[in-house]
């Protein structure tokens, strides 16, 4: 028979025990865990901001994965050339309006990534969700209620994807389950929606899913660097509805 003083211990033990297995779970989501399990590769060229064009970055860069800098928002814009191939365009501004009335705006850099940081948020904790997103001054069609990373919706096309669906877009990933990637037609840009030298590269790494995305944010038409707040309402959505030569 266990004495009182040895009852006790176990049960303290126990104790311990079950609440540092409650905090591993917590720590551990299945789903989220499977998703970063199948990122492809990384870039050659290392993590960097342009690297994983395409790929839902807040998958990593969130307080799950603990990837920095952590982000409240990224993606990548991209233009299609006449054979059908993608490439990330840069120095395009990013307008995303949240529903207490702030607005940011992050450029892309030379892979067509953007993103905004939790630090960016202007003090607050998170957006106020939903959001209205614009790019190059069009307008998405349908509200962000909470996807943090476009190529959570705006998916690449994959193998895998490719095997359960034949009708995949095999450039932009446009299918039943995706709204594919977002392409733009930057030779009608607005000199008001660029933000830098504008010049259209071949993304790197931009044939999987998931990973990191980078950005140059920006509050002028010129500069680039710091952080991508600015007043709310301002930068607006310029003229235009519908897309811009692909998928918004």
């Amino acid at each position: 028979m266990l004495n009182l003083m040895q009852s006790s211990s176990l049960r303290i033990g126990f104790c311990v025990a079950a609440a540092a297995a409650a905090l591993a779970g917590c720590r551990y989501d299945p789903v989220q865990a499977e998703k970063i399990r199948a990122l492809p590769p990384e870039d050659a060229q290392g993590t960097r901001p342009e690297h994983r064009a395409g790929q839902p970055c807040v998958d990593c860069h969130s307080t799950y994965e603990g990837a920095e800098p952590k982000l409240a928002i990224a993606g990548t814009i991209f233009s299609q050339t006449a054979k059908g191939y993608l490439n990330g365009v840069n120095g395009v501004f990013v307008t995303i309006h949240d529903s207490a009335g702030a607005t940011y705006k992050a450029c892309t850099n030379t892979t067509g990534n953007f993103y905004i940081t939790t630090a960016d948020l202007q003090g607050i904790d998170d957006f106020a969700f939903p959001l209205t997103v614009s790019v190059a001054g069009v307008k998405m069609n349908s509200l962000i209620g909470r996807e943090r990373s476009c190529a959570g919706c705006h998916k690449l096309a994959s193998v895998d994807r490719i095997d359960r669906d034949p009708g995949v877009d095999p450039a932009t990933g446009q299918a039943r389950d995706s709204a594919g990637a977002i392409v733009i037609d930057p030779t009608y840009l607005s000199a008001l929606e660029r933000c830098g030298p504008t010049s259209i590269v071949a993304p790197s790494g931009a044939g999987g899913a998931g990973g990191a995305g980078g950005m140059s944010a920006t509050t002028t038409a010129t500069g680039t660097g710091g952080a991508a707040p600015v007043a709310a309402g301002a930068g607006g959505n310029a003229a235009g509805s519908g897309t811009a030569g692909g998928n918004l």
